[in-house]
Protein backbone atom coordinates (compact mmCIF):
# COMPACT_ATOMS: atom_id res chain seq x y z
CA UNK A 1 0.00 0.00 0.00
CA UNK A 2 1.41 3.38 -1.06
CA UNK A 3 1.96 5.74 1.89
CA UNK A 4 1.59 8.78 -0.35
CA UNK A 5 -1.79 7.54 -1.56
CA UNK A 6 -2.94 7.29 2.05
CA UNK A 7 -1.62 10.80 2.70
CA UNK A 8 -3.56 12.07 -0.35
CA UNK A 9 -6.68 10.32 0.92
CA UNK A 10 -6.39 12.04 4.32
CA UNK A 11 -6.01 15.50 2.77
CA UNK A 12 -8.92 14.91 0.39
CA UNK A 13 -11.08 13.75 3.31
CA UNK A 14 -10.33 17.10 5.00
CA UNK A 15 -10.99 19.28 1.97
CA UNK A 16 -13.77 17.25 0.30
CA UNK A 17 -12.70 18.96 -2.93
CA UNK A 18 -10.18 17.62 -5.45
CA UNK A 19 -8.94 21.05 -6.52
CA UNK A 20 -8.26 22.35 -3.01
CA UNK A 21 -6.70 19.06 -1.91
CA UNK A 22 -4.42 19.01 -4.98
CA UNK A 23 -3.31 22.58 -4.22
CA UNK A 24 -2.43 21.64 -0.64
CA UNK A 25 -0.50 18.62 -1.82
CA UNK A 26 1.20 20.57 -4.63
CA UNK A 27 0.22 17.97 -7.22
CA UNK A 28 -2.09 18.04 -10.22
CA UNK A 29 -5.78 17.30 -9.80
CA UNK A 30 -5.48 14.46 -12.30
CA UNK A 31 -2.59 13.02 -10.29
CA UNK A 32 -4.71 13.12 -7.13
CA UNK A 33 -7.66 11.48 -8.91
CA UNK A 34 -5.38 8.72 -10.21
CA UNK A 35 -3.93 8.10 -6.73
CA UNK A 36 -7.37 7.83 -5.11
CA UNK A 37 -8.60 5.59 -7.91
CA UNK A 38 -5.55 3.34 -7.48
CA UNK A 39 -6.17 3.14 -3.72
CA UNK A 40 -9.82 2.25 -4.25
CA UNK A 41 -8.89 -0.47 -6.75
CA UNK A 42 -6.36 -1.90 -4.31
CA UNK A 43 -8.94 -1.99 -1.51
CA UNK A 44 -11.76 -3.09 -3.78
CA UNK A 45 -14.21 -0.52 -2.42
CA UNK A 46 -15.19 3.11 -3.15
CA UNK A 47 -13.95 5.59 -0.53
CA UNK A 48 -15.93 8.68 -1.54
CA UNK A 49 -19.40 9.31 -2.84
CA UNK A 50 -20.97 12.29 -4.57
CA UNK A 51 -22.83 14.82 -2.43
CA UNK A 52 -24.52 17.51 -4.47
CA UNK A 53 -21.73 19.19 -6.41
CA UNK A 54 -19.09 17.90 -4.01
CA UNK A 55 -18.02 14.64 -2.41
CA UNK A 56 -18.17 13.07 1.02
CA UNK A 57 -16.66 10.05 2.69
CA UNK A 58 -18.60 6.84 2.18
CA UNK A 59 -18.82 4.07 4.75
CA UNK A 60 -15.54 2.51 3.59
CA UNK A 61 -13.79 5.88 3.60
CA UNK A 62 -14.96 6.52 7.15
CA UNK A 63 -13.60 3.12 8.18
CA UNK A 64 -10.26 3.72 6.47
CA UNK A 65 -9.61 7.25 7.76
CA UNK A 66 -8.44 6.50 11.35
CA UNK A 67 -6.27 3.62 10.12
CA UNK A 68 -4.75 5.78 7.39
CA UNK A 69 -3.98 8.52 9.92
CA UNK A 70 -2.28 5.99 12.19
CA UNK A 71 -0.20 4.51 9.34
CA UNK A 72 0.91 7.89 8.00
CA UNK A 73 1.77 9.14 11.50
CA UNK A 74 3.84 6.02 12.17
CA UNK A 75 5.61 6.36 8.83
CA UNK A 76 6.43 10.02 9.48
CA UNK A 77 7.71 9.19 12.95
CA UNK A 78 9.92 6.44 11.54
CA UNK A 79 11.33 8.76 8.87
CA UNK A 80 11.98 11.46 11.47
CA UNK A 81 13.82 9.01 13.73
CA UNK A 82 16.08 7.65 11.01
CA UNK A 83 16.94 11.10 9.71
CA UNK A 84 18.10 11.97 13.22
CA UNK A 85 20.15 8.75 13.37
CA UNK A 86 21.67 9.47 9.97
CA UNK A 87 22.64 13.05 10.79
CA UNK A 88 23.77 12.43 14.35
CA UNK A 89 22.01 15.59 15.45
CA UNK A 90 18.46 16.66 15.09
CA UNK A 91 15.47 18.66 16.04
CA UNK A 92 13.53 17.91 19.21
CA UNK A 93 9.80 18.08 18.51
CA UNK A 94 8.38 19.86 21.53
CA UNK A 95 4.70 20.33 22.37
CA UNK A 96 3.58 22.43 25.33
CA UNK A 97 0.53 23.94 26.90
CA UNK A 98 0.46 27.72 26.27
CA UNK A 99 0.60 28.39 30.00
CA UNK A 100 4.24 27.25 30.19
CA UNK A 101 5.59 29.01 27.09
CA UNK A 102 6.74 32.09 28.99
CA UNK A 103 9.15 31.95 30.61
CA UNK A 104 9.57 28.27 31.51
CA UNK A 105 9.79 26.41 28.19
CA UNK A 106 11.50 29.14 26.20
CA UNK A 107 14.09 29.65 28.94
CA UNK A 108 14.85 25.93 29.21
CA UNK A 109 15.26 25.64 25.44
CA UNK A 110 17.58 28.64 25.29
CA UNK A 111 19.77 27.36 28.12
CA UNK A 112 19.95 23.88 26.61
CA UNK A 113 20.93 25.22 23.19
CA UNK A 114 23.72 27.26 24.75
CA UNK A 115 25.25 23.97 25.90
CA UNK A 116 24.18 21.98 22.81
CA UNK A 117 24.45 24.28 19.77
CA UNK A 118 23.84 21.45 17.29
CA UNK A 119 20.39 20.80 18.72
CA UNK A 120 17.28 22.67 17.63
CA UNK A 121 13.57 22.65 18.48
CA UNK A 122 10.30 22.40 16.62
CA UNK A 123 7.56 24.04 18.70
CA UNK A 124 3.82 23.46 18.83
CA UNK A 125 1.14 24.07 21.43
CA UNK A 126 -2.04 22.40 22.62
CA UNK A 127 -4.09 21.47 25.64
CA UNK A 128 -2.67 18.86 28.03
CA UNK A 129 -4.63 16.02 26.44
CA UNK A 130 -3.28 17.03 23.02
CA UNK A 131 0.28 17.14 24.34
CA UNK A 132 -0.04 13.64 25.79
CA UNK A 133 -1.69 12.28 22.64
CA UNK A 134 1.08 13.68 20.44
CA UNK A 135 3.68 11.99 22.63
CA UNK A 136 1.84 8.66 22.62
CA UNK A 137 1.47 8.75 18.82
CA UNK A 138 5.09 9.68 18.22
CA UNK A 139 4.32 13.15 16.83
CA UNK A 140 6.25 14.87 19.62
CA UNK A 141 9.41 13.96 21.50
CA UNK A 142 9.02 16.07 24.64
CA UNK A 143 5.84 17.48 26.17
CA UNK A 144 5.00 19.98 28.89
CA UNK A 145 1.55 19.62 30.45
CA UNK A 146 -0.54 20.19 33.55
CA UNK A 147 -2.69 17.06 33.56
CA UNK A 148 -1.01 13.68 32.97
CA UNK A 149 -2.96 10.92 31.29
CA UNK A 150 -2.92 7.31 32.49
CA UNK A 151 -1.08 6.09 29.38
CA UNK A 152 1.47 3.51 30.62
CA UNK A 153 3.78 4.29 27.69
CA UNK A 154 4.47 7.81 28.96
CA UNK A 155 6.72 9.07 31.74
CA UNK A 156 5.94 12.26 33.69
CA UNK A 157 8.13 14.22 36.09
CA UNK A 158 6.88 17.32 37.94
CA UNK A 159 9.06 20.33 37.21
CA UNK A 160 7.12 23.28 38.54
CA UNK A 161 4.50 24.44 40.99
CA UNK A 162 2.50 27.62 40.64
CA UNK A 163 0.25 29.24 43.21
CA UNK A 164 -3.35 30.22 42.71
CA UNK A 165 -4.16 33.89 43.02
CA UNK A 166 -7.27 36.02 42.77
CA UNK A 167 -7.44 38.86 40.23
CA UNK A 168 -9.97 41.67 40.57
CA UNK A 169 -10.56 44.91 38.63
CA UNK A 170 -8.97 48.09 39.91
CA UNK A 171 -11.52 49.88 42.05
CA UNK A 172 -13.22 46.61 43.07
CA UNK A 173 -14.04 46.35 46.82
CA UNK A 174 -11.62 43.43 47.18
CA UNK A 175 -8.80 45.45 45.60
CA UNK A 176 -8.29 47.20 48.93
CA UNK A 177 -7.00 43.95 50.49
CA UNK A 178 -3.55 42.38 50.23
CA UNK A 179 -4.63 38.71 50.45
CA UNK A 180 -7.89 36.81 49.98
CA UNK A 181 -9.53 33.58 50.96
CA UNK A 182 -11.82 31.67 48.60
CA UNK A 183 -14.66 32.38 50.98
CA UNK A 184 -14.23 36.13 50.43
CA UNK A 185 -14.55 35.73 46.65
CA UNK A 186 -17.91 33.93 46.73
CA UNK A 187 -20.04 37.07 46.93
CA UNK A 188 -18.92 38.17 43.47
CA UNK A 189 -19.42 36.80 39.92
CA UNK A 190 -16.46 34.83 38.58
CA UNK A 191 -14.84 34.45 35.19
CA UNK A 192 -13.15 31.06 34.84
CA UNK A 193 -11.83 28.50 32.39
CA UNK A 194 -14.19 26.54 30.17
CA UNK A 195 -14.01 22.74 30.11
CA UNK A 196 -11.91 22.98 26.93
CA UNK A 197 -9.00 24.15 29.07
CA UNK A 198 -6.74 21.80 30.99
CA UNK A 199 -6.81 24.27 33.89
CA UNK A 200 -10.53 23.91 34.62
CA UNK A 201 -10.10 20.67 36.58
CA UNK A 202 -7.59 22.33 38.88
CA UNK A 203 -9.81 25.35 39.59
CA UNK A 204 -12.83 23.07 40.02
CA UNK A 205 -10.95 21.01 42.58
CA UNK A 206 -10.12 24.07 44.64
CA UNK A 207 -13.73 25.27 44.62
CA UNK A 208 -15.28 21.84 45.20
CA UNK A 209 -15.98 22.40 48.95
CA UNK A 210 -17.97 25.56 48.11
CA UNK A 211 -19.10 24.65 44.59
CA UNK A 212 -22.76 25.36 45.31
CA UNK A 213 -21.88 28.98 46.12
CA UNK A 214 -19.38 29.52 43.30
CA UNK A 215 -21.04 32.08 41.05
CA UNK A 216 -19.63 31.44 37.55
CA UNK A 217 -20.73 34.24 35.24
CA UNK A 218 -18.49 33.53 32.22
CA UNK A 219 -16.42 30.58 31.00
CA UNK A 220 -13.73 30.97 28.35
CA UNK A 221 -10.78 28.85 27.27
CA UNK A 222 -7.94 31.37 27.13
CA UNK A 223 -6.23 32.96 30.16
CA UNK A 224 -5.72 36.27 28.36
CA UNK A 225 -9.45 36.40 27.55
CA UNK A 226 -10.28 35.73 31.22
CA UNK A 227 -8.04 38.58 32.32
CA UNK A 228 -9.49 40.99 29.77
CA UNK A 229 -13.00 40.25 31.05
CA UNK A 230 -11.81 40.82 34.62
CA UNK A 231 -10.12 44.10 33.70
CA UNK A 232 -13.33 45.29 32.04
CA UNK A 233 -15.39 44.54 35.14
CA UNK A 234 -17.24 41.39 34.06
CA UNK A 235 -16.20 39.59 37.24
CA UNK A 236 -13.23 38.42 39.29
CA UNK A 237 -11.19 35.27 38.79
CA UNK A 238 -9.12 32.69 40.62
CA UNK A 239 -6.36 31.23 38.48
CA UNK A 240 -2.69 30.30 38.47
CA UNK A 241 -0.13 33.06 38.85
CA UNK A 242 1.10 33.20 35.25
CA UNK A 243 2.23 36.04 32.94
CA UNK A 244 -1.31 36.85 31.66
CA UNK A 245 -2.38 37.66 35.23
CA UNK A 246 0.26 40.32 35.71
CA UNK A 247 -1.23 43.35 34.02
CA UNK A 248 -1.52 46.95 35.26
CA UNK A 249 -5.31 47.19 35.13
CA UNK A 250 -6.05 44.46 37.70
CA UNK A 251 -5.13 43.81 41.34
CA UNK A 252 -3.57 40.40 42.01
CA UNK A 253 -4.09 38.94 45.49
CA UNK A 254 -2.45 35.80 46.94
CA UNK A 255 -4.86 33.20 48.28
CA UNK A 256 -4.54 32.17 51.90
CA UNK A 257 -6.27 28.78 51.50
CA UNK A 258 -4.03 25.70 51.87
CA UNK A 259 -3.42 23.65 48.75
CA UNK A 260 -3.81 26.62 46.41
CA UNK A 261 -1.24 25.45 43.90
CA UNK A 262 -0.90 23.27 40.82
CA UNK A 263 1.84 21.06 39.39
CA UNK A 264 3.23 21.04 35.87
CA UNK A 265 5.06 18.18 34.19
CA UNK A 266 7.61 17.33 31.54
CA UNK A 267 6.76 14.12 29.68
CA UNK A 268 8.23 11.68 27.17
CA UNK A 269 7.76 8.13 25.96
CA UNK A 270 9.35 5.51 28.21
CA UNK A 271 10.96 3.68 25.29
CA UNK A 272 14.51 4.41 24.13
CA UNK A 273 14.81 7.42 21.84
CA UNK A 274 16.91 7.44 18.67
CA UNK A 275 18.19 10.95 19.32
CA UNK A 276 20.31 11.20 22.45
CA UNK A 277 19.42 14.89 22.75
CA UNK A 278 15.82 13.98 23.64
CA UNK A 279 16.85 12.22 26.84
CA UNK A 280 19.54 14.83 27.47
CA UNK A 281 17.01 17.64 27.24
CA UNK A 282 14.54 15.76 29.48
CA UNK A 283 17.22 15.20 32.15
CA UNK A 284 18.40 18.81 31.77
CA UNK A 285 14.89 20.16 32.44
CA UNK A 286 14.37 17.92 35.47
CA UNK A 287 17.74 18.92 36.94
CA UNK A 288 17.07 22.62 36.34
CA UNK A 289 13.66 22.39 37.98
CA UNK A 290 15.22 20.94 41.11
CA UNK A 291 17.98 23.54 41.28
CA UNK A 292 16.24 26.73 40.23
CA UNK A 293 12.82 28.34 40.25
CA UNK A 294 11.39 28.02 36.74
Amino acid sequence: MNIDHLRYFIILSQEMHYGRAADRLNISQSGLSHAISTLEKELGVPLFQKSGRGIQLGQYGLALLPQAQHIVSAADSCLHSFRMLRDGVGTIRLKTIPLLISPTVTKLCRLFREENPNCDFQFSTGMSREVCQALAEGRADIGFCSKPTEDPSLEYVPIQRRDLVAAVPLGHPLAEQETLSLEETLSYPHVTYSWLSGQRDMVDRVFSPVKDRWNIAYEVEDANFIMELVAQGFGITVMLDTPPVRRPDVKVLPLTDPGSESRFYIARQKRAHPLAAIDSFFDFCVARSRSYAL
